[in-house]
């Protein structure tokens, strides 16, 4: 089913792409999770990611499709300089780019109580990973948390659009 809706998301920005001139190579990253009961299925193509906050750890729960997220795996860029690195909004997957996606689908069990995040490079461009968990652990209600770490990524420059979805105390029995 999300591969499904993947693709189809990914025929309608190829769609408005050929209607118009001025739209021609436009792309966008897409993640996306279906939730039933404790089982987690998440899809993702690009550079936007998915969090899972459980037991007062952080976890990622995708890969970033970029060539710097590349060039770390092959040991060509540390992890430390990619934040810098003057190719890091290169992306090597997204929507609108070719009919012939390559989409990761992963699945997770959640534990009850746990809070799940969805957002954008211009988050985690802004924000680290230890500050989103320190917000998740600080705040249960998900509007607030999403609105908190949006302020902080905007009072460090927001130079990126940033988006965040939050949903909090998620989990637990199998429906």
């Amino acid at each position: 089913m999300i591969e499904c809706l993947i693709t189809e998301a990914n025929e309608q920005v190829l769609s408005k792409a050929n209607d118009s001139t001025d739209r021609q190579g436009m792309g966008t990253t897409f993640t996306v999770g279906l939730l039933c009961g404790s089982h987690l299925t998440i899809g993702h193509i690009g550079d936007s990611r998915a969090y899972l906050v459980s037991d007062g750890q952080i976890m990622l729960l995708t890969r970033d499709h970029s060539l710097v997220e590349q060039l770390i795996e092959s040991g060509q860029v540390k992890p430390e300089e990619a934040k810098d690195h003057p190719q890091r909004h290169i992306l090597t997957r997204a929507l609108g780019i070719s009919s012939n996606l390559q989409i990761d689908i992963s699945e997770k069990e959640v534990e009850a109580g746990s809070t799940l995040l969805f957002c954008t490079d211009g988050l985690t461009n802004m924000v680290s990973d230890d500050e989103i968990l320190r917000a998740a652990l600080e705040q249960s209600d998900p509007q607030l948390l999403a609105e908190s770490l949006i302020a902080l990524a905007n009072s460090r420059g927001g130079f990126d659009n940033i988006t965040v979805v939050a949903a909090t105390g998620i989990g637990g029995q199998e429906v």
